[in-house]
């Protein structure tokens, strides 16, 4: 399979768009005619998991249809769906490949970061190509770097496959500056870490320059993102945190490459439920919300080209 990084670049170009719609399907918030056409019954009773699962899996159908035209891939949050149990994991994979038929990049939002045969095992379920894992519809995973290189060995060794890999390195929650910021030798970690996937990454660039060792850098950090930057000039960032999570697509211009490349943003709850509160068609407002966010974050990114 082509490098992952080539096959990520060409999509933003096809499309003009580095748009990925994050998919972290809370419950409670979808639409009331889906949760009524499925028929959801209060969380204890009998049937609840199965529904709330099927519900789940309806609405996120809608939204991949909604948004396939303006995004070049979406990023579903495994907990959301593992809340399920079996079942949920049966929707995540089916929801993986209808958006993988819409022409839809998958990365699959796990954050894993284990050792030896568990880490194995994780690489292989997500990026391996067992039947009926989310492997075979799984273009990319997020991962946790604290247990070192052994804990992504097994995902790496998948990146000449046509996988591709965004490791932690300066995320968007509010207490991440808690372990990223703190100073080691005289540094921040996370660019400790930064030259760490730098150095995990070699041997893997694709064709066109960009590597498919990539990192998570949150769009509420721009001021970290060049530093990030000046230590990965070839790696793809993927920067959450835009939209809901406070930051602004004109801030993001420190974390593109000249030309406008090695970047895709992550917008979740502000394209899921851009319905809330309007009594409107929710496919529809979805869909406008997606084409707002993509007009947006190309401005930005035309502007580096």
């Amino acid at each position: 399979m082509q490098n992952f990084a080539d096959r990520l670049d060409q999509a933003i170009e096809k499309k003009s768009s580095c748009l990925v719609v994050g998919l972290d399907p809370v419950l409670e918030r979808l639409p009331g005619e889906v949760l009524a056409e499925v028929g959801v019954p209060a969380q204890g009773e009998p049937g609840w998991t199965a529904r709330a699962a099927s519900a789940t899996g309806l609405f996120l159908t809608g939204v991949i249809d909604s948004v396939a035209p303006h995004a070049v891939a979406v990023k579903p949050n495994a907990g959301f769906f593992e809340r399920f149990g079996a079942v949920g994991m049966d929707c995540l994979r089916e929801v993986s490949e209808h958006a993988a038929k819409q022409g839809l990049l998958v990365i699959c939002d796990a954050k894993r970061g284990d050792i030896g045969h568990t880490a194995a095992a994780y690489a292989e379920s997500i990026l391996g190509e067992t039947p009926d894992t989310l492997g075979p519809v799984t273009d990319a995973v997020t991962l946790n770097p604290y247990l070192g290189e052994d804990s992504l060995r097994p995902f790496l060794d998948k990146c000449p496959t046509g996988k591709g890999l965004f490791i932690l390195v300066r995320t968007s929650n509010p207490s991440g500056s808690d372990i990223q910021e703190l100073q080691v030798d005289g540094e921040p970690l996370y660019l400790k870490v930064a030259r760490l996937v730098g150095k995990w990454g070699e041997g893997f660039r694709g064709e066109g320059g960009l590597n498919p060792v990539g990192v998570v850098v949150g769009a509420t950090a721009p001021g970290q993102a060049a530093a990030v930057r000046k230590e990965l000039p070839e790696a793809f960032f993927l920067v959450p945190g835009y939209g809901a999570q406070g930051g602004g697509a004109e801030e993001l211009a420190p974390f593109f490459i000249e030309g406008g490349k090695g970047v895709v943003v992550n917008s979740s709850r502000s394209v899921l439920y851009a319905f809330d509160g309007q009594g409107a068609d929710w496919r529809a407002a979805v869909g406008e919300a997606a084409s707002r966010a993509r007009e947006d974050l190309e401005a930005v990114r035309s502007s580096r080209a």
